[in-house]
């Protein structure tokens, strides 16, 4: 589906945040890309969403295609219209809307408005907590509510590939546990999810395959079972040693088992 191919991405013709970046996120699966602070996975999904020039950020070399077509030259708008969607990090819901005003918001681009009841009712589906604050104001939900409607307004285009910036950021275990079910969810209803995350037990929870971002470099790769047993990543993510027992079951951690790496990045960043 999507195939980002040597990218190279700069800040002001100067700082280079991103150098030969690869992956690929094929049709119906979940890919996560890890990393610490720094290590350019936001510049990579503003890339793929084609935001990244409001962030005076310009892309010097590399592609991305998506079905096979360039996204070289798109705005955020025509990518949104190709069923590209972004969650940005900081749940940035509209706060004195309503959550039913705040879905119409994310619903404006789709085709018609039984289209936009459809989305709806699967959003509600989804979480039927904001079928029951749907009158609620935004500012007054929870931080794991928050997050759920950031979620779901993106939905309301029923976008075919769905990119998400740390979603666990800042919520209690049990909630993080909840939104990688709902990933897997949407996933399995035929939606491609790109899943930024520090929150490597989430991440590899959920996904099928995952990239590990190092200083703009991807230093590692593979399936998410593959590294998930990987000692690099247990010790530095899952704050685990080979010989510890790990919350990873048949490659798959304990969703609800930690919140952020518990070893430093140092070595990582060089």
């Amino acid at each position: 589906m999507l195939e980002v191919t040597d990218l190279h991405v700069s800040y002001g013709g100067a700082v280079r945040a991103l150098q030969g970046v690869s992956l690929h996120v094929p049709d119906r699966q979940v890919v996560a890309v890890l990393g610490s602070n720094g290590a350019g996975k936001s510049t990579l999904l503003r890339t793929v969403s084609a935001t990244l020039r409001l962030h005076r950020g310009a892309v010097v070399g590399g592609s991305i295609t998506y079905h096979g077509k360039s996204l070289a030259g798109l705005d955020a708008a025509r990518t949104v219209r190709l069923g590209i969607v972004q969650v940005p990090e900081g749940r940035r819901i509209f706060g004195r809307l309503t959550v039913e005003e705040n879905l119409r918001a994310g619903g404006l681009g789709a085709a018609d408005k039984r289209a936009r009841a459809a989305s709806r009712d699967r959003v509600f589906d989804l979480f039927p907590i904001l079928a029951q604050r749907r009158k609620q104001r935004a500012a007054l939900l929870s931080g794991g509510e928050q997050q759920m409607l950031a979620i779901g307004r993106a939905l309301m285009t029923a976008p075919k590939l769905i990119i998400l910036d740390e979603p666990s950021l800042g919520l209690a275990p049990k909630i993080v546990g909840q939104i990688g079910r709902i990933l897997k969810a949407i996933n399995a209803d035929g939606t491609s999810v790109l899943l930024v995350e520090q929150n490597a037990v989430m991440a590899l929870g959920v996904a099928d395959t995952a990239y590990v971002l190092d200083v703009g470099r991807v230093s590692l790769s593979g399936s998410a079972k593959e590294l998930a047993a990987s000692d690099d990543v247990r010790q530095l993510y899952l704050g685990h040693t080979a010989t510890s027992s790990p919350g990873v079951v048949a490659g798959k951690p304990d969703v609800e088992e930690s919140l952020r790496p518990k070893a430093t990045l140092s070595r990582w960043q060089g």
